[in-house]
């Protein structure tokens, strides 16, 4: 194992040897008869138990092996130079590579759409589903529809043990979720998936992509550091993400929140949070009796001037690729924002042409992780890869001033019901401080 600068109680868990731009072939298991606490398994790859991965896994594999048969040429160029060519990128010193777990991701996504052609969940649970089975007689899985007509998979969930029911999206809705660590990188993803998008929507004939986007936050504090990568497409200038021969041919109008602009005909990305997705400019208007009730609200008086919604001028547009970033946030299909982006796909003429779910936990509110999960990289995979930091767990158990857990916690109150661990946490900070000194790093301490 690695000397570290701090000294822990405990090994950190590692592989040697491990790069995180290669595909793994081990894993870290926990066996207290070494001395570390951890055991390297070489018997291959981290396994999956979410439903679509391993069948799904095993076939980009096979595609990867064999030079991506079937794939558009735009595919193929673009993963040359992505994963073949090298590239110095400023900030770097090393040559620049994507991780294996970047690569994996935008691989299964054109896959599915260049090779397998799925555009509809039930489609693509029945090609890659792995079923779990507890029994003889539990339903392990099977489709059903309600009245209402939403189609149904009805499964066993080996995580939860136990049979349940998730709703599936519309049929003809392309919709992919991806499991990405948090700090693994799926920014860097979802503008690969951008630039395949648009390059394949512009050279291979009869596209189901798009050259517009839309990317959704649920908040303001995911939507600031969206903005500070995709506004004014700074992302697209500062990482090889663009074959040098495709440059000139790049341009892309970026609509922010709260900006009014009108989209250009192709080549537009709005970056909104969810609530400009159910918007109501009309809100603020009450009629004032039985005729204005009747009637509804007035027409603006000077149309020239009317400002669509966000909502409105995604409608207006031919294709659009939605792109939900932190997807655990929103979960609810019932929330407004969910009904929105229907109204969208119903709304344009050949529907969405890709709904994407990044998130570290792409799950319901029941906490069952959804069924077209298409990409499978867990926070211990990334502390194998050395992509993020092990996490660590300071116990203060053994110090006989430590008091029990606090109650009755307010806004007013919780500096003072939590001052013994926050003052425990700043004596760690700054055995952090005096440890990086020399180094010129800073550690931070988060509340």
């Amino acid at each position: 194992m690695s000397a570290s600068i701090v000294t822990y109680d405990k090994f950190l868990p590692e592989i040697p040897g491990r790069c995180p731009w290669e595909k793994p072939s081990s894993f870290l298991v926990k066996d207290t008869a070494e001395p570390s606490g951890w055991r390297e398994d070489k018997s291959g790859r981290r396994t999956s138990q979410l439903l679509l991965i391993t069948k799904l896994r095993a076939a980009v594999d096979k595609w990867r092996a064999e030079g991506y048969p079937g794939a558009s040429e735009v595919t193929i160029r673009l993963f040359q130079y992505w994963f073949e060519e090298d590239h110095n990128v400023a900030g770097f010193n090393v040559p620049f590579r994507f991780h294996f777990c970047q690569r994996e991701a935008i691989e299964a996504l054109a896959y599915l759409v260049d090779v397998a052609g799925v555009r509809d969940a039930k489609v693509l649970v029945q090609s890659f589903a792995t079923v779990f089975s507890k029994d003889l007689l539990t339903k392990n899985l099977e489709f059903q529809q309600t009245m209402d007509g939403t189609l149904q998979l009805v499964r066993y969930v080996p995580e939860l043990d136990k049979v349940s029911v998730h709703d599936l999206p519309p049929q003809g809705l392309a919709r992919f979720a991806f499991r990405m660590a948090t700090g693994s990188g799926k920014t860097w993803v979802m503008a690969m998936a951008m630039v395949w998008s648009r390059f394949h929507k512009q050279r291979v004939p009869d596209s189901p992509l798009s050259t517009n986007f839309l990317i959704v936050a649920p908040n303001i504090i995911v939507y600031q550091r969206l903005e500070k990568d995709f506004k004014s497409n700074r992302i697209f200038h500062e990482l090889p993400l663009i074959p040098p021969e495709w440059k000139c041919t790049w341009s892309q109008k970026v609509i922010l929140r709260g900006e009014s602009a009108e989209p250009d005909p192709s080549g537009n990305l709005f970056l909104a949070n969810i609530q400009q997705l159910y918007e109501n400019r009309d809100a603020a208007w009450t009629p004032q009796n039985a005729v204005e009730a009747l009637l509804g609200a007035p027409p603006a008086k000077d149309l020239s001037s009317h400002e669509r919604s966000m909502l409105e001028r995604l409608k207006g547009l031919k294709d659009l690729v939605v792109l939900n970033d932190e997807a655990h946030h929103v979960h609810d299909e019932d929330l407004q924002w969910s009904k929105s982006l229907i109204a969208i796909h119903n709304t344009l003429p050949k529907g969405l042409s890709l709904w994407l779910d990044f998130s570290a936990t792409p799950k319901d509110q029941s906490g069952r992780f959804y069924p077209w999960t298409v990409c499978d990289y867990p926070l211990a995979q990334a502390v194998e890869d050395r992509i993020v930091k092990a996490p660590l767990i300071v116990s203060m158990e053994g110090d006989k001033h430590q008091p029990k857990d606090p109650s009755n916690v307010s806004k007013d109150n919780v500096t003072d019901k939590y001052a013994f661990w926050i003052r425990a946490a700043v004596q760690r900070w700054k055995v952090h401080t005096a440890a990086y000194k020399d180094y010129g790093v800073k550690p931070v301490l988060f509340i």
